[in-house]
């Protein structure tokens, strides 16, 4: 594959993803950015390792690990304009889904590293 061939293909792809990040916030502006939010914190936690001290023990990742799922399932089950906003109606349901996420990252982060 030549150069040009490749260029278009990243340029069509980024394009793409801009589209249809567009389209997430004209339909569901909250939750996008929520979900915006984490993944540039997860952008500056991996890039930085060496500064937050995150990597310097197996305890330390997996705490990481759990809280981030912890935040990414209560802006899914709790946002007002998530497409699967659990929460918004059960609230009990909500949290149990929330628990259960958490609890199960920590489990499998644990039980990935034995």
């Amino acid at each position: 594959m030549d150069r040009s061939a490749t260029m278009l293909i990243l340029f069509m792809t980024l394009f793409g993803l801009l589209i249809l990040i567009l389209a997430m916030f004209a339909r569901a502006p909250i939750f996008t950015s929520i979900l915006l939010a984490l993944l540039y914190f997860l952008y500056c936690v991996i890039f930085n390792e060496g500064k937050y001290g995150i990597h310097e023990a197996q305890e330390n990742e997996n705490r990481f690990w759990t809280t981030f799922s912890l935040l990414v399932t209560t802006a899914v089950c709790f946002a007002n304009d998530s497409p699967f906003a659990v929460g918004v109606w059960s609230p009990s349901l909500g949290f149990l889904i929330v628990m259960g996420t958490g609890i199960g990252t920590n489990m499998y982060d644990r039980h990935r590293h034995r």
